[in-house]
């Protein structure tokens, strides 16, 4: 059995990153309204900018994860070891 090309601990962490984040960015982006309709209009645009931040870092997340997924396929299907 060979070692895969991508350790599966950096796909998990990707995967996550790549599940919680879209969580992470509605919560901060619905904190954001509320803060704008409660008159902070500066903690609003902070924390719109921190979710714009957070929806960056998600993209390379799964820029990373499709090339991570493409590295660890190169090497194909594991053969049974033939007879020489």
């Amino acid at each position: 059995m060979h070692r895969p090309l991508v350790p599966h601990g950096i796909v998990l962490s990707l995967v996550t990153a790549a599940l919680l984040l879209p969580i992470i960015i509605c919560v901060i982006f619905g904190t954001a309204a509320l803060l704008t309709a409660m008159g902070d209009i500066v903690g609003g645009v902070v924390l719109q900018r921190i979710a714009l931040g957070c929806g960056l870092v998600w993209v390379i997340d799964l820029i990373g994860l499709v090339l991570a997924v493409a590295v660890g396929t190169l090497r194909g299907p594991d053969d049974p070891e033939r007879p020489e």
